[in-house]
């Protein structure tokens, strides 16, 4: 599964991904923004980056980054053209 950004019905995003691209996920936000912070929950972990805040969800294996602004859905815009960059 490539990368991809959907638009949410709210006018926020959400950043799609496979499981197996948890990793090179984290390294673009580290790479694009620093080290993010989480504040793990029951069904999702609260991650705040590049000024903003995210929910991270990975049920059923189909992880995605779902961002609670404008900005936020901006910051994950970066994240989804440094991945597909890095992509073959």
């Amino acid at each position: 599964m490539p990368v991809t950004l959907l638009s949410l019905p709210n006018g926020n995003s959400s950043l799609e991904f496979a499981s197996d691209e948890i990793e090179a996920v984290r390294q673009a936000i580290l790479d694009l923004f620093g080290e993010a912070a989480s504040e793990p929950h029951v069904t999702y972990s609260a991650l705040a980056f590049g000024g903003e805040k995210f929910l991270f969800q990975n049920e059923w294996d189909d992880p995605c980054l779902i961002a609670s602004t404008e900005e936020g859905s901006h910051l994950l815009l970066q994240i989804e053209q440094r991945l597909l960059e890095k992509t073959p």
